[in-house]
């Protein structure tokens, strides 16, 4: 019997983690399997260990597992594989396969324009937008991946649209301040599919700049959140998987 696991990254602030849980909840009624689980990698219950064993104590043998994330990097590449290898060494009859990330999928591109469309952009000379993504120190296909984002959404909006990475190069802090002087209003882009921390701190560094430089507007569009345009990826994802 076939399952389907759902992964969140996880965040400290609840409000992130349920808006998390009712989004998956209303993918789950879109697809037929009677067994599928939510899990998070860190910082909340349940764990991916706990959703994956839950599954197989109701009868599968076949886990698909969906981590709901938009770039592959440490957490995808090593993280989530270390713990379903260690399912399969523990449960030999159980087959397990993981879908892809979908944060350059035409879905989640739509989504990205339409998010910034939704601040009444002026598309002048004066304008730009800035994309900000986690990033990985260790990692810089993230980065890579929104730099291509990046360019797409530039070659659609027929505006500069720039990248930059919390955790990564092009730092965003640094980013911001340079873009800051060289155009009079910024539209940032928190390229997260939740509102969390990283947000959070998005929007305190944004508020300090304007402050340091009041001749630059900067203004933060919404995170993506739970869209119709997010639910068709993920179920586009898993129907690639299993048909």
């Amino acid at each position: 019997m076939r399952a389907i696991i759902y992964i969140g990254n996880g965040t400290q602030l609840a409000e992130g983690n349920a808006e998390f849980c009712t989004f998956i909840n209303t993918i789950k009624k879109k697809r037929p399997e009677i067994i599928q689980e939510l899990g998070f990698l860190k910082m909340s219950y349940p764990t991916i260990e706990i959703a994956c064993e839950k599954a197989i104590a109701a009868g599968a043998d076949e886990l698909i597992v969906v981590p709901v994330f938009l770039f592959s990097a440490s957490d995808i590449k090593y993280e989530i594989p270390d713990i379903l290898n260690s399912l399969t060494t523990k449960y030999s009859n159980i087959t397990i396969k993981m879908t892809k990330t979908f944060g350059f999928d035409p879905e989640i591109i739509a989504l990205a324009k339409e998010k910034i469309l939704d601040t009444s952009i002026n598309f002048t000379n004066s304008e730009a937008v800035l994309l900000v993504g986690l990033g990985n120190e260790r990692d810089d296909e993230p980065a890579t991946r929104l730099y291509s984002v990046a360019q797409l959404l530039e070659s659609q909006l027929h505006l500069p649209v720039f990248h930059s990475e919390i955790k990564g190069e092009p730092s965003y802090p640094e980013k911001l301040e340079v873009l800051s002087t060289r155009y009079q209003k910024i539209y940032i882009l928190p390229y997260f599919l939740f509102t969390g921390t990283h947000v959070v701190a998005i929007d305190q560094e944004r508020l300090h700049l304007q402050k340091i430089n009041p001749d630059c507007e900067i203004v933060i569009c919404e995170s993506f959140h739970y869209h119709p345009l997010l639910e068709q990826a993920i179920l586009h994802k898993i129907s690639e998987l299993v048909s």
